[in-house]
């Protein structure tokens, strides 16, 4: 048989199992409860019925207690209302323990041997009851009231008390022995209950439970065996692409040190061609220009707008020319370029602010450190002129012994930055300038950490080492 379908089988045998065990107990366990609560109920009616049966007595003493006052003539409006609200209360409890009563929650009487003993207290209890009946009619009648006239009734009550009396105490014994029998059936049960349940938990035990722990104890122990054999392999394949990747990221320095260096050498030699072809050509056409204007007898305001229009295409191709390709940098180091850049940015943008904090130490700087961190300052004062309005803009710069650090802060709009949408197709003409700028960090060995959100202006901090 395939394993997977021997392991599907098996699986299918256990929950099953478990299955009929768990609705097992689940059963037992609803049963037990229903009968404790059965029994719980029946209790509290017993002791209800104790109770009223209780009652009763205390009802019939005080019944001829009342019936030897009114005998005497003491209090006799006091002792006859008493009188009958006792007999009253005595009556409906009498025949609310053999019939039930809603009103007195008093439930209805099931058991023949009660039946008997309410059979053998029913004739005293019928005395009783006529004789106090006609005691109120004889009461509410006589308006000159003679003791004599309730005698009889009141000798009939005292003679039919003690019966009456010794009948109900039987019944409330009874009552209470049926509470007991109650209590010790559920004993019985709940002890059978009990025993069952611990059976089918031995059998579930023995069924399932050491069969299934055998079965995963095995699967364990083929799955450790399993992991360390992955793992394994895990860690050749690891080592081999490191050495991928290792092979992957030389490759992509060389290449991008090629691109950077080749977009450099590119840059020199437009800015050459500018500088030698289209500045040469463009101061020739002002001299000629200015000439013109000086054979002119009249000041023509064309030729001067012509004039003033060509000075300031000289001065733009300049500054594109020093942008391409900055002598200062060649010539004086990282330093000066970066000053002569702010001076260049401060009269392109005259209404902004410019702060320069410059601590750079030590000697001059390798020509690829000093390149590219020249072209990220530059990359960022150009964002932050172009598009983050602001109105100061604070460049820090400190370096010596083989580390640099470059900040760059404006008090701009801002912007919602995030750097994992930097390489993708939707974002790539808005984040081109910023992915240029990690990228060159990033082939210098350094990092670039951009801090920015809409309002609150931007933060650019490279660190490097070299």
């Amino acid at each position: 048989m395939h394993p997977v379908s021997e392991d599907r089988s098996v699986f299918k045998i256990f929950t099953i199992l478990y299955a009929v065990a768990l609705t097992t107990i689940a059963l037992l366990s609803v049963f037990s409860q229903i009968k404790i609560q059965q029994a719980l109920n029946h209790q509290m009616d017993d002791s209800h019925v104790i109770n009223f049966a209780a009652r009763l007595r205390t009802y019939s003493q005080t019944l001829s207690k009342l019936a030897l006052l009114l005998e005497s003539g003491r209090d006799i409006e006091d002792n006859r209302k008493e009188f009958i609200n006792t007999l009253k209360q005595w009556q409906k409890s009498h025949e609310g323990l053999q019939e039930g009563s809603h009103f007195l929650n008093l439930p209805a009487n099931d058991q023949d041997e009660l039946r008997q003993m309410f059979e053998i207290i029913k004739t005293p209890h019928q005395e009783i009851w006529d004789a106090a009946s006609k005691m109120i009619t004889v009461l509410q009648k006589d308006s000159s009231f003679n003791p004599a006239h309730i005698r009889p009734y009141v000798q009939t009550i005292l003679s039919y008390e003690k019966s009456y009396l010794l009948g109900m105490e039987l019944i409330v014994f009874d009552y209470d022995r049926f509470s007991k029998e109650r209590i010790r059936s559920l004993k019985e049960i709940e002890y059978l209950v009990l025993g069952l349940v611990l059976c089918t938990l031995m059998v579930e035990a023995a069924v399932i439970f050491y069969p299934l722990s055998t079965r995963i104890r095995k699967i364990i122990r083929g799955l450790v065996a399993a992991q360390e054999r992955a793992q394994r392999l895990t860690e050749q394949i690891h080592l081999a692409n490191q050495e991928k990747l290792l092979r992957q990221e030389t490759e992509q320095r060389i290449r991008s040190y090629s691109i950077i260096n080749g977009e450099e050498k590119e840059r020199k030699r437009i800015a050459t061609e500018i500088h030698d072809g289209i500045g040469q050509m463009l101061t020739s056409l002002r001299m000629k220009l200015e000439q013109i204007e000086d054979r002119t007898n009249q000041h023509d305001p064309e030729i001067a707008l012509v004039n003033k229009m060509m000075k300031s295409i000289i001065t733009e191709t300049r500054r594109i020319c020093a942008d391409l390709l900055p002598s200062v940098l060649e010539d004086f180091g990282l330093k000066a370029a970066i000053e002569e850049l702010i001076k260049s940015c401060k009269l392109t943008s005259p209404g902004v602010t410019f702060l320069l904090e410059d601590t750079l130490t030590g000697g001059p700087l390798p020509r690829e450190v000093e390149i590219g961190v020249f072209r990220i300052l530059q990359e960022a004062l150009n964002n932050a002129m172009k598009h983050a309005a602001a109105d100061t803009i604070e460049v820090e710069i400190d370096g010596g012994a083989g580390a640099l650090e470059l900040i760059v802060r404006d008090n701009g709009r801002g912007f919602h930055f995030d750097s994992r949408q930097l390489f993708s197709k939707e974002q790539a003409k808005k984040s081109n300038g910023i992915r240029n700028m990690k990228e060159r960090a990033e082939l210098l060995g350094g990092s670039l950490l951009i801090t920015a959100a809409p309002g609150t202006g931007t933060i650019i901090h490279l660190e490097l080492t070299y």
